[in-house]
């Protein structure tokens, strides 16, 4: 597989690269970045990751995670490429409008390596050139790295295959999903042969968790509602104020939801702010849960998707009903 040539063009000749992904950064999105950026340093170039601070626990074992700097004090200055991994839409970033505005002005060049459908909602990305690397065959954005990687003559070094592993088992449930091919599979055993070590990584990716995020996932369990072959359940701004957690902590949750026999689609709603929902999506088999994503403004996979919404969980809850049962889902 060959990435895109402008794409390619633009990292062997520009020098200073800005690296980006979504908000509230997963396996893949860390992993994707971070490998990015070594692969950069090894062409010589000058690169820097900006997310959401402080890095959820699960993920401080990457290599390169402490180089990892606060999206609040981005200073987009200096740079004259930014890379968007795992994000193919600059609201995406972030939830705080100034920093989305203060990146819809960015005036250099615009990449967009990444595995979910398109986002073509009406917020586009910037007026300025976007090179467009959007595959959502692959079961991870990591994937295209490493064919990057490969691309640019780069190496893949123990940290890199870290970084990459960890992005693809994570966006693979460990190898669970129906998106586990045998590309994923060939592209993983070269990573251990590279130096990833497969027990350690899934243990601190998977196994990990605080005493503080385990009490927090209780509280999602006793809020469980099953309708049919639905699983729902809800997580409350004062949830996390109750158990310190934040949203980040709920990451594999919507999963767990899954796990009955008798459910074959799971959504977890998550109250970032008063009136702000986040919504997350997961389905068996050939249920495609994408479309309902995408009918709100969101975007995903087919057994795997999400959308923001503004209102109260009952009235998104209601709203998500109607659609379910509209596309026959339900």
């Amino acid at each position: 597989m060959n990435p895109p040539e402008p794409l390619v063009k633009i990292l062997r000749e520009e020098n200073n690269f800005l690296i980006l992904t979504h908000s509230t950064p997963d396996g893949d999105a860390f992993g994707s970045s971070l490998a990015l950026k070594f692969l950069l340093d090894q062409l010589g170039k000058n690169s820097q990751v900006y997310t959401e601070i402080p890095v959820p626990s699960q993920y401080k074992f990457l290599s390169g995670i402490e180089s990892i700097k606060d999206l609040k004090e981005l200073n987009k200055e200096g740079f004259n490429v930014l890379i968007l991994v795992d994000c193919n839409n600059l609201k995406r970033v972030s939830y705080d409008k100034t920093i989305i505005n203060n990146l819809q002005s960015f005036k250099g060049k615009i990449l967009i390596i990444d595995h979910h459908i398109e986002d073509k909602s009406s917020t586009d990305n910037s007026s300025q050139e976007s090179i467009k690397w959007i595959d959502s065959e692959k079961a991870a954005t990591g994937i295209l790295i490493y064919y990057l990687i490969k691309a640019l003559e780069g190496k893949i070094t123990k940290e890199i295959a870290t970084n990459l592993y960890t992005a693809i088992i994570v966006d693979t449930g460990n190898f669970q999903f129906d998106n586990t091919t045998d590309e994923v599979l060939s592209i993983a055993t070269e990573l251990v042969r590279a130096g990833a070590k497969p027990s350690y990584i899934y243990q601190q990716s998977f196994e990990s968790w605080s005493e503080k995020r385990f009490k927090l996932f209780i509280v999602m369990l006793n809020k469980l509602e099953i309708l049919s072959s639905l699983a729902i359940s809800f997580i409350s701004k004062n949830d996390f104020q109750a158990t310190g957690t934040t949203e980040s902590d709920t990451e594999r949750f919507v999963e767990f939801l899954r796990i009955l026999k008798n459910v074959n689609i799971s959504a977890l709603f998550r109250e970032i702010e008063p009136g702000f929902i986040k919504v997350s999506l997961r389905s068996k088999g050939e249920i495609d849960v994408s479309v309902i994503a995408r009918y709100f403004g969101g975007g995903g996979h087919k057994n795997a998707a999400g959308y923001r919404i503004n209102d109260t969980f009952e009235n998104a809850r209601n709203r998500l009903l109607e659609r379910l049962t509209y596309y026959k889902l339900l």
